[in-house]
């Protein structure tokens, strides 16, 4: 393995999960990689095998944002087929994409939206998740049980999902376009936008918070 497909990062860890980030050959993974600084992280190139990442024995995968469609993004999806409800996955843009085809969706152009703050509307699901809870814009003063259901998010893409495939669940949508997701059974969730992004106010919140469900759900 060359000393370009596999870096460690490790910033104060203590007890924190470590974290193996798959790195989709994206121009500003090391975005994400700051936002993550806080736990013991290990970034991969999509290059590498399975077996290499298996070998870091991750806590949970962050599958990272990138360029072109997820099937043709090196081992993402073989590393879902073989780690799906074993090791806890977080999809970030295209690895959410790759979450979605891996359970049948489509994902087609949806045209291009790059660099824009926008509202993303939770489902029932989503208002009551304990990763977006608490971070909705829309309140109501004088209703203090009033639970909220807009979200701003940065948008990066071009491509993306209309119909949710069965085994996942939706979480949030902007307009058709599926923007948040997770599994059944808890043990993989996706967002099509970027926490890890100035756009997105309250990203280090939701991020944090993905990591730290997430973390608590490795069955390894």
């Amino acid at each position: 393995m060359s000393t370009m497909e596999t870096k460690t990062v490790e910033t104060n860890p203590g007890n924190k999960p470590k974290v193996l980030l798959l790195d989709n050959h994206d121009s500003f993974v090391y975005n994400l990689v700051d936002a993550l600084s806080g736990y013991d992280t290990v970034v991969m190139r999509n290059t590498v095998t399975v077996t290499e990442i298996l070998d870091e024995s991750p806590d949970l995968i962050v599958l990272s944002p990138g360029p072109g469609h997820p099937t043709d993004a090196g081992c993402m999806m073989e590393l879902i087929d073989t780690v799906l409800g074993k090791i806890p996955l977080l999809g970030i843009c295209l690895g959410f994409q790759a979450l979605l085809e891996y359970h049948g969706g489509k994902v087609t152009p949806c045209g291009p939206v790059h660099g824009s703050t926008d509202t993303m509307v939770l489902t029932s699901e989503g208002a009551q998740h304990p990763v977006f809870h608490g971070l909705t814009t829309d309140v109501e003063p004088d209703q203090p049980d009033y639970v909220g259901t807009q979200v701003p998010i940065a948008r990066y893409h071009s491509l993306g999902c209309t119909q949710l495939p069965e085994g996942l669940r939706a979480l949030g949508y902007i307009d058709d376009i599926v923007m948040a997701a997770e599994t059944t059974d808890g043990t993989a969730l996706g967002l099509q936008f970027h926490p890890e992004s100035v756009l997105t106010p309250a990203g280090p919140i939701m991020l944090e918070r993905c990591v730290e469900q997430l973390a608590s759900k490795s069955v390894l």
